[in-house]
């Protein structure tokens, strides 16, 4: 199932929230990998919430569920343009 485009919701998320720094960086000459990404998201999840139950465990499904390599390989594709 695709969402707005993208794979699922959780990485069209991603890609709505982070994607303008993303776009930043890639005209810096920064190279947006699928782990640079992940790392991203890892660290921006862990300042958000700092506990455990229920919340923590919500967000740790989402976060399996985002397709790192879709949104990097997003991000190559416009470098080529």
């Amino acid at each position: 199932m695709s969402y707005n485009g993208w794979s699922n919701k959780e990485t069209w998320l991603v890609n709505l929230w982070i994607g303008d720094s993303l776009q930043a960086q890639l005209e810096d000459g920064l190279e947006i990998s699928a782990e640079y990404i992940e790392e991203l998201v890892d660290e921006i999840a862990s300042e958000s919430i700092n506990s455990s139950g229920f919340i923590t465990d919500m967000l740790n499904c989402a976060l399996g569920e985002i397709n790192y390599r879709e949104i990097a390989s997003h991000y190559v594709n416009k470098e080529k343009e």
